[in-house]
């Protein structure tokens, strides 16, 4: 349930923040959804600007090039001062001036935090699939595959699909889509290697909803079924991607050789 009351009074203290940007935006100041309706749309996506950077500061000059472009620089320095100003204020009520925990300045730069047990899914997602490469650099693969189905989790959909396409979001929402592409690819090839095909052919289609053309998604996805004893599945799933070949223009027959998983 959202609360519509008033912000929690400042001697109570707001602890930390739960952050999704991942599939559509939500604040929740201590796990709890709150209706920020009567903040203007600017100081909003100067929020959702911050959180899809938490824990990272961002240089002023980078937020007001992306916020206002159109401005000269003072007004649109004023305008990102009233900005935070205005988000310390909702986050932390009555906090004094240069005491947010939460909006923190740091020289020219400003970071979110999102404080002891708080939680942002891009940070989370990011954390994840630093621990894939830790665990694949050691030959983990098991632990791989956990943070791998970790990432995904984190991964409900496109970074701030409500600021559209606006030119700031475009690269980082990408970049995430790529690497969660990449990561269900990982996860098929690594999965197949374990001799789990019904997983594997799981993250294959994880893989394919992000990028309908990958190859390496189909060939998995092919595999992984027929291994799992599907062959009906398999061919659907091969008749598909030959489809997808002629769309590109592509007339070489598509590669049905088995995929080498140990080479992942």
């Amino acid at each position: 349930m959202i609360s519509r009351d008033r912000p929690a009074a400042a001697s109570e203290g707001r602890r930390y923040l739960r952050l999704r940007c991942f599939g559509g935006f939500r604040l929740e100041p201590d796990g709890v959804p709150v209706d920020w309706s009567g903040v203007r749309p600017r100081i909003r996506t100067l929020m959702r600007y911050l959180a899809a950077e938490a824990g990272q500061p961002v240089h002023r000059e980078r937020i007001t090039a992306a916020l206002w472009p159109e401005l000269p620089d003072r007004a649109a320095v004023n305008n990102l001062h009233v900005g935070v100003s205005t988000l310390r204020t909702f986050l932390e009520p009555g906090v004094a001036r240069g005491a947010s925990r939460f909006i923190v300045r740091d020289g020219s730069s400003y970071r979110l935090d999102v404080g002891a047990g708080g939680v942002c899914d891009v940070s989370a997602f990011e954390a994840a699939l630093a621990a894939v490469r830790r665990a694949r650099s050691t030959g983990e693969d098991a632990t791989a595959v956990a943070a791998l189905r970790g990432a995904l989790d984190h991964y409900t959909g496109d970074l701030l699909p409500e600021d559209g396409p606006a030119e700031w979001v475009l690269a980082g929402r990408d970049r995430h889509r790529t690497r969660a592409t990449e990561a269900a690819v990982l996860l098929a090839r690594l999965e197949l290697n374990r001799g789990r095909a019904q997983a594997a052919a799981t993250a294959a289609r994880r893989a394919l909803e992000l990028d309908g053309y990958r190859d390496d998604g189909w060939r998995l996805l092919v595999t992984a079924q027929r291994r799992a004893g599907d062959v009906a599945a398999s061919q659907r799933s091969q008749q598909t991607y030959e489809r997808m070949l002629r769309s590109l223009g592509v007339t070489r027959p598509a590669d049905t050789r088995p995929v080498h998983v140990t080479a992942a």
